[in-house]
């Protein structure tokens, strides 16, 4: 009997190909499902998505059943690609569920053993915390219309791998910058990469939660390369450094690394949205000058006239840290690509 995962497995896909397809001739998305004889997920959805809603606003979307089973088994293969949204699947941040008050402990209950007739110590526990808000990751790319429409498998598995890797990098950017605040400790690298380590360990380490690393890529290329038994570390996806979850994500700056306690970590993600536009002009740059109140000249591609289509991914999430040590940064990290032990 075929599972849950794998019925849902390339619904997103699908429904971008769709929406694609009907934005160009107009069609109603459910005669697009079904002369196109999409899975039963898919259709599904596109016949739901009547007026009432929109497919591109993930907070409607979600409410959809197939929906979230779509969004389920899109988010669970993005693999090590997202590190937040790898942490988040194996369990090691703490899922909580968004628009809920959430609470970490700050000071835990202390167990006491007591001698006959002696009085018995009660501890304090304090929480703190606030509601787990939603927040929106939007990612963006832009693909000719022949590779989307065209139903080969080879052109699915390039336009799902393209909305995967986009979809991780919003999510680890939003996650990330959102975690990292003032409050967060922050420490420079010096060139003892031992003694850098330590710092971040006593900073968060509390013996009684469970730890995991993020990794800018460079640092994570000198890490894999350390030769000094600490090693097990990959330069890519989630591996193991000193024994510890080790995840790489793009949505940290150069020569950052960070250490997190998962248990003091709250998060979740709840919907994916998909939307599509033909007639967008960009500015092809990952740094856009375009600027509504001082613009500068710069040259534009249109869509339209070059044949190709915007496609947006929506990611629903929301994280907070439950204190303000509930991980720690190290910054300017130049440690020597190999160092002896």
């Amino acid at each position: 009997m075929q599972n849950a995962y794998s019925e849902h497995a390339g619904t997103i896909q699908s429904l971008v190909r769709a929406l694609v397809i009907a934005e160009k001739t107009g069609e109603p998305l459910s005669d697009v499902a079904d002369r196109l004889r999409m899975p039963a997920p898919a259709q599904r959805i596109l016949k739901a998505a009547v007026g009432a809603g929109s497919l591109g606003d993930p907070a409607w979307a979600g409410q959809l059943a197939d929906m979230a089973a779509a969004s389920s088994a899109f988010l669970q293969a993005l693999g090590g690609r997202s590190a937040f949204g790898a942490l988040l699947d194996q369990g090691i941040l703490t899922r909580a569920p968004l628009h809920s008050r959430v609470g970490a402990v700050a000071e835990g209950v202390v167990g006491a053993v007591s001698g006959e007739g002696e009085a018995r110590p009660v501890s304090r526990m304090s929480l703190t915390g606030d509601a787990l808000a939603a927040q929106q990751a939007d990612a963006i790319i832009v693909l000719s219309r022949e590779v989307v429409e065209n139903s080969s498998a080879a052109s699915q598995a390039f336009v799902s791998r393209q909305l995967r890797r986009a979809v991780a990098r919003a999510l680890d950017v939003g996650a990330l910058n959102t975690l990292i605040t003032s409050a967060t400790p922050t420490f420079a690298a010096t060139d003892n990469h031992a003694a850098d380590l330590k710092q971040l360990l006593d900073t968060v380490n509390s013996g009684e939660g469970r730890l995991a690393w993020i990794a800018a890529p460079d640092v994570a290329n000198s890490i894999s390369l350390l030769n000094d038994g600490r090693g097990g570390a990959s330069p890519e996806g989630l591996s193991e450094f000193l024994g510890l979850p080790f995840a790489v994500s793009p949505g940290l700056a150069a020569g950052t690394l960070v250490l997190l306690d998962g248990d003091r970590i709250l998060a979740d993600i709840e919907s994916l949205g998909v939307d599509v536009s033909p007639f967008t002009t960009l500015q092809m740059n990952d740094e856009p000058t375009m600027d509504a109140i001082t613009p500068t000249g710069t040259s534009t591609v249109s869509l339209w006239q070059t044949n190709s289509v915007a496609v947006k991914i929506s990611a629903l999430f929301g994280v907070t840290a439950g204190t303000p040590d509930a991980l720690a940064v190290l910054t300017g990290i130049e440690w020597p690509t190999i160092v002896s032990g």
